[in-house]
């Protein structure tokens, strides 16, 4: 008769594993809860010319269930935040432009990746991934920068699914319907994806003030990327375009300018705005604020002849 010995300390080991396994479930679940409304509308749903404005990485709701599970700190969980974006871009709602917000972080979940790109590990049926999502800077992230990780424990396969279905979808869906609405009341449209990035570059030399992307002509037409340069020069800020930012996956995916359908990226220096070591924003935050104003004035000016010229 064969003899079976039970190690006690495995039993533990895997009594403990279970337990945390259920306590990270719940957290998450705590979480995704937290983040209610996930995306959030403001202004109305279209308007007499089809132009909209969007910050998908401004979320700054950082629960507690979330923070407890990280391995960073706040302050640097934060550098990855789009801060106060959607602030500057809120008074374009009083004209009448619709506002497309994400209420979540973008270390959290990333609406400017592809569903799919991902750690191998998460994908369907082992199917490839890009080389950012396989180094954890994808959908769901794993990592803020190639070199310091987001959480204590490796996230599940489930975790990334919920939030692809809680958070991820419900924002593109929203965005879809603006773009839809657009172009079935005014037969165009024109997404500003409002972004910030950081002053410096990594090679340490200073950032222009505003970098536009339009996928080197891709997803725009050139009238309304010419223009829209022309109003940020005017005002005084020093422009570029395309590089290092030509735009992500929102600009690639939803802008189709020979069907009437444009996205122009736009990447804001925070230097010109705000105190990124303290988050704290400075008198060039209104100046610039005027300036988003009078681009969409500009822009409906633009925009309105188009729409004239259809309809004749």
């Amino acid at each position: 008769m064969a003899i079976i010995f039970f190690d006690s300390r495995i039993n533990i080991a895997l009594y403990h594993l279970m337990i945390s396994f259920s306590s990270h479930k719940r957290l998450e679940a705590q979480t995704l809860h937290s983040f209610s409304p996930a995306v959030e509308l403001q202004g109305p749903h279209f308007n007499e010319c089809g132009l909209i404005a969007a910050s998908p990485h401004s979320g700054r709701i950082y629960p507690k269930a979330f923070i407890t599970r990280t391995a960073l700190p706040l302050s640097t969980l934060r550098r990855n935040e789009d801060a106060f974006i959607d602030k500057l871009i809120a008074p374009l709602a009083k004209q009448d432009i619709p506002i497309l917000k994400a209420n979540f972080p973008r270390c959290y979940v990333d609406v400017n990746r592809a569903a799919d790109e991902v750690l191998p590990a998460w994908g369907e049926y082992n199917a490839p991934t890009t080389p950012r999502g396989a180094a954890g800077l994808g959908v769901v992230p794993t990592m803020i920068t190639e070199t310091l990780k987001i959480y204590k424990n490796p996230l599940t396969k489930d975790v990334y699914k919920a939030r692809i279905e809680s958070l991820y979808r419900p924002y593109h869906d929203a965005l879809q319907n603006l773009l839809n609405a657009a172009y079935q009341s005014a037969g165009q449209a024109l997404l500003l994806d409002c972004h910030s990035m950081p002053g410096i570059s990594q090679s340490g030399r200073p950032r222009h003030d505003i970098i536009l992307g339009d996928r080197f002509g891709a997803s725009a037409t050139p009238e309304l990327v010419d223009l829209t340069e022309q109003v940020f020069t005017k005002a005084g800020y020093r422009l570029a375009r395309n590089y290092p930012y030509a735009g992500g996956y929102v600009t690639s995916t939803y802008g189709q300018p020979n069907e009437g359908i444009n996205v122009i990226q736009i990447e804001v220096n925070r230097n010109i705005y705000m105190n990124p070591a303290g988050f704290k924003l400075t008198p060039g935050f209104k100046r610039l604020q005027a300036c988003f104003i009078n681009l969409a004035a500009e822009l409906r000016s633009f925009m309105a002849p188009s729409i004239q010229r259809a309809a004749e």
